[in-house]
């Protein structure tokens, strides 16, 4: 009998699920929850965290705006977001960006920046989609970094050349792009640093994420020489990379 009345909540539980998917909400309400769900996380969470004891659930950035767009049914823990003037400001700022998309929208992009624009662009969005627009202020933000990071190679950093000794204690890098790599030796995360030591270009891997636009003292060996991707540049391959936060 329990089974069955188990059986039977399931059932009740799923169709609710599934009507909670197809709910409507407008897209420009969704994105502000986008910005909001990016203040309160310091960037995109892709996958719900949660700790057996001690430490609160981190929601996704995609949770944190369903679960708040939506206000019915939330778990305990969960904290609804609030939308402050900072992620209206915000929000403001990536549409300036985005209306580079309504032009190239009419040629061809690729799939996921086409869906993403499609998104942006409509009047309201299922919650089972609401994912495309929790990204969203991740993907502007990127989006100004690369064209920050292409400027830059054109200006500061035109005059590059390899680096032919190891660097010692005392030397300062600038962390100019950080792309996130798949670490099969050890099966965690690991992150690719692209960085200048004065005009030079350096590249390293380290486990830990470091902050664009902050610079370190460094440390490490080089490993060789290599170009970077879209200018050409030269850029110097570091390994046994430590960095350490310059004192204020």
């Amino acid at each position: 009998m329990n089974q069955l009345r188990a059986i039977k909540v399931y059932k009740q539980h799923l169709g609710t699920i599934k009507a909670l998917i197809k709910m409507e909400y407008k897209t420009e309400h969704l994105i502000e929850l986008a910005f909001a769900a990016f203040r309160i996380n310091k960037g995109y969470v892709k996958q719900t965290r949660r700790y057996s004891e001690g430490q609160p659930t981190t929601f996704s950035n995609k949770e944190l705006v369903a679960l708040t767009a939506h206000g019915e049914w939330r778990p305990e823990d969960f904290v609804p977001l609030e939308i402050t003037d900072e992620d209206r400001e915000a929000k403001r700022a990536a549409d300036k960006h985005m209306r580079r998309y309504t032009m190239l929208a009419m040629g061809d992009l690729p799939d996921f920046e086409a869906d993403l624009f499609a998104a942006y662009s409509s009047e309201k969005m299922p919650i089972g989609r609401v994912g495309l627009l929790a990204y969203l202020p991740a993907f502007v933000e990127r989006e100004l970094q690369n064209k920050i990071y292409k400027q830059r190679m054109k200006t500061d950093f035109a005059e590059s050349a390899y680096i032919t000794e190891n660097i010692v204690e005392g030397t300062d890098v600038e962390i100019l792009k950080v792309i996130p790599l798949t670490n099969y030796d050890f099966g965690e995360p690991a992150y690719l640093h692209f960085g200048a030591i004065g005009k030079d270009l350096v590249c390293f891997s380290k486990k830990e994420m470091y902050a664009v636009g902050e610079t370190y003292e460094m440390v490490g060996r080089i490993k060789g020489q290599d170009k970077e991707r879209d200018s050409g540049l030269p850029m110097t391959r570091m390994n046994y990379v430590k960095l350490r936060k310059q004192d204020l």
